[in-house]
């Protein structure tokens, strides 16, 4: 059986716990505390030196980063409900939204939620148990006040984000047209953050597309696999900016 080791439904690890639950893949899910630091022991260092999450384990195969675990389970499991439209340019646009995620909004919508709702405590107990120089050097980092200019920079993208998820809405229900896809699923699981650190930023178009990807079965399901009533209330130290997904 599939074996996912994941933090509360938000952000990566909501993303590849959607990606199960939507292609309705049997799976045993193992709840690890990063806000206790429980990702910097134990099996989770075994399977990922640095000890970041998700990890997703599949027989003898381990595997990492978000979007490539979601690609994986998409060509592993090709019978189950589809999240790749399966034809080049369709597959092109889930691959440029799943980019975009990985190389500018997950890291703008971490430190936004880091800065409204981190416990800068946490992250300096952290950075002395964190398994790699480059993972105590972040945790060590989060616990001094981010500069102001790096927020605006996340803010500028936040912003960025709205107008391309109101113009892309425009030419149908999903950010690839009529097909839910993994492009959604990337989206959401950063965008479902704007309420609690950027209220009042999403666009009408873009709060009902959110508002239907979470009424989603699939995303009802991962959503139960968290400990906490609202996810997207919790915020942990992100990778390194340059290790998004």
């Amino acid at each position: 059986m599939l074996e996912l080791f994941h933090w509360e439904p938000n952000g990566a690890s909501l993303r590849v716990l959607a990606a199960l639950d939507e292609k309705r893949l049997p799976y045993r899910s193992h709840f690890v505390d990063v806000l206790a630091r429980a990702n910097h022991e134990g099996r989770v260092v075994v399977l990922n030196p640095t000890g970041e999450l998700p990890v997703l384990v599949d027989r003898d195969s381990t595997l990492t980063g978000a979007s490539y675990i979601c690609e994986y389970l998409e060509d592993a499991f090709p019978d189950t409900s589809r999240l790749m439209p399966g034809n080049p340019a369709g597959n092109w646009r889930v691959r440029y939204w799943q980019k975009y995620v990985d190389d500018y909004l997950a890291s703008a919508i971490s430190d936004l939620a880091w800065d409204a709702l981190g416990d800068r405590r946490l992250a300096a107990q952290g950075a002395n148990s964190a398994p790699t120089l480059e993972r105590q050097a972040v945790w060590r980092e989060h616990a001094e006040p981010f500069p102001m200019d790096r927020l605006a920079k996340a803010r500028e993208y936040a912003q960025q984000t709205v107008a391309r998820l109101e113009e892309a809405l425009r030419d149908g229900p999903w950010l690839s047209g009529e097909m839910f896809t993994l492009a959604d699923i990337a989206m959401a699981a950063w965008v479902a953050y704007f309420p609690s650190t950027l209220p009042g930023m999403l666009g009408p178009a873009a709060q009902d597309w959110l508002d239907r990807v979470f009424g989603r079965p699939g995303f009802v399901a991962a959503l139960r696999k968290g400990r906490a009533a609202d996810p997207f209330t919790l915020a942990a130290p992100g990778p390194e900016a340059t290790r998004w997904g």
